[in-house]
């Protein structure tokens, strides 16, 4: 079995978000004279833009939304390593990939939204395409990652595939993950599958209702 990882708080995939800042800084600072005022900044299903934003206030949201999303993430795995020291630095490390490429995929998103003004609708739809590049690739280094950090855990028997928990033992219905933070659903209870179910129909409640404002 390999040693466990040293417990550190940033990880070499935060450069990715640091190299998109900084590219997108300089960006910012070559198109803001050519910009008009106010900047389109939100914009409907079909990239017809919906929400303008005055050049004062384009600094918060350009550089806002990468920054936001990299300090939620960033604090999920600090916490992890304070309340836990190594091991739960272990079971958090699969989100260092997706933290650094959701960070550069904004960084690349934002700087469609300022080309559209002079390229148009294709630049803003271009941004949208490299966020979802990222993030398909954060997702699948998180899942590599996630694997490669439950090998490195003690064998635990009552778990199918590595993840899910099954155990008609343990009279829990919810028990703590072995990977990551929160808790999973012990699937030897019946009540662990109406539960999943229950999830999955909201899920799918809230992508219809969504589907729904942006078709009206």
């Amino acid at each position: 079995m390999d040693s466990p990882r040293p417990a550190r708080i940033l990880s070499p995939w935060d450069l990715a978000t640091l190299a998109g800042v900084l590219a997108l800084a300089c960006f910012y600072l070559v198109l803001l004279p050519s910009l008009p005022d106010p900047v389109p900044t939100h914009f409907d299903a079909v990239g017809r833009a919906n929400g303008w934003t005055s050049k004062a206030l384009l600094p918060w949201v350009v550089f806002g939304a990468p920054l936001f999303l990299w300090v939620v993430l960033f604090l999920l795995g600090a916490v992890a390593t304070l309340l836990r020291g190594g091991t739960g630095r272990t079971r958090a490390l699969a989100i260092d990939p997706l933290r650094g490429l959701m960070g550069l995929g904004l960084c690349l998103l934002m700087a469609g939204c300022l080309l559209v003004p002079s390229r148009g609708v294709t630049a803003l739809f271009s941004g949208l395409l490299a966020l979802f590049f990222c993030m398909v690739l954060g997702i699948v280094f998180l899942v590599r990652d996630a694997w490669q950090a439950i090998a490195r855990l003690p064998r635990a028997d009552h778990y199918r595939g590595g993840i899910f928990y099954s155990n008609s033992q343990d009279p829990r219905l919810w028990v703590e993950k072995r990977l990551g933070l929160g808790w999973t659903l012990n699937y030897a209870r019946p009540a662990a599958i109406w539960v999943t179910a229950l999830i999955l129909a909201a899920i799918l409640g809230v992508l219809l209702a969504v589907f729904a404002v942006v078709r009206h």
